[in-house]
């Protein structure tokens, strides 16, 4: 350790001290655990390395944003990796309750060791790594148990003009995003505009040459599929979930098919009205 003003610091953490097949905590600081504390805290960056001519490159960066005092505690993290993610845990170590990073694991570790640069204290351990599983199998049980997932509970805001991401896929709510952007959870919003292809709208239902089916087709349709033509079920939703923008398509061509039945009914219904008149009148003279 480094102490470069006050409580900030450069510390050299070591690795994991065993090799590959590791898994390993590093801890923050002690955290609130019944007792109240003097102030805890880790504002800073630790790193990760691995990389030399006989042994295949990786870099692991996590930007820590964490305090314990009093009776609470708040924290944060903003990693980058190339394999796995930094996630924040708590744990009891000797007796004592501590924040603490789960390493990202891979099983070629991090032979550069970790690195950390920031203000911190502790009134306990800190910035020390602490291995819990070698080679799937539990190590320190000893001295270190109750490893549980911390929640962030810090918020983090951008005020900019524009906010790009370019890269893959983003998530909101979890960890594995399989599309270009992926939610867990509700969304609330004023406005959705879907951008769509020309071809895609059926306005071709309106066209002299479209074929519309029969209300006995459809009828006879309804009677054994249960649901409307081209309209995904019920179980076909559950399983593959809904595309908004292809399910609007499809209901609103079935609104302009529905349309083009009231027309042809309200003709029908102008020619039975006819009819009936001339009935009346046929009736009168008799």
């Amino acid at each position: 350790m480094s102490p470069v003003a006050d409580d900030f610091k450069i510390i050299n953490i070591g690795n994991n001290g065993w090799g590959d097949y590791t898994r390993n905590l590093i801890l923050l600081h002690e955290m609130y655990n019944g007792i109240a504390l003097q102030m805890n805290n880790a504002v800073g960056t630790i790193t990760a390395f691995r990389g030399n001519a006989g042994a295949f490159n990786r870099i692991n960066i996590v930007e820590i944003n964490s305090s314990s005092a009093y009776n609470g505690t708040l924290a944060t993290i903003r990693s980058y990796d190339g394999f796995a993610d930094w996630t924040l845990k708590t744990c009891i170590y000797n007796g004592k309750k501590y924040l603490a990073l789960d390493v990202p694991y891979s099983a070629a570790f991090h032979s550069e060791g970790y690195k950390f640069s920031g203000w911190t204290k502790s009134s306990g351990e800190n910035m020390k790594s602490v291995n819990y599983e070698v080679n799937g199998q539990p190590v320190n049980t000893d001295i270190l148990s109750n490893i549980q997932d911390y929640t962030p509970n810090m918020n983090e805001t951008h005020q900019v003009n524009n906010f790009l991401i370019l890269g893959n896929n983003v998530g909101i709510g979890t960890s594995a995003p399989d599309e270009k952007l992926t939610v867990k959870g509700k969304i609330h919003t004023q406005e959705v505009r879907v951008d769509m292809a020309g071809p895609l709208v059926p306005d071709y239902v309106f066209a002299d040459d479209y074929k519309l089916k029969s209300l006995k087709e459809i009828e006879d349709y309804i009677k054994e599929h249960k649901h409307l033509p081209e309209i995904p079920s019920a179980k076909e939703i559950q399983k593959n979930g809904l595309m908004l923008a292809e399910m609007n398509m499809s209901l609103l061509k079935k609104m302009e098919e529905m349309t083009l039945y009231m027309i042809e009914m309200k003709k029908e219904n102008e020619e039975i009205k006819k009819e009936i008149i001339i009935l009346k009148q046929q009736n009168k003279k008799l």
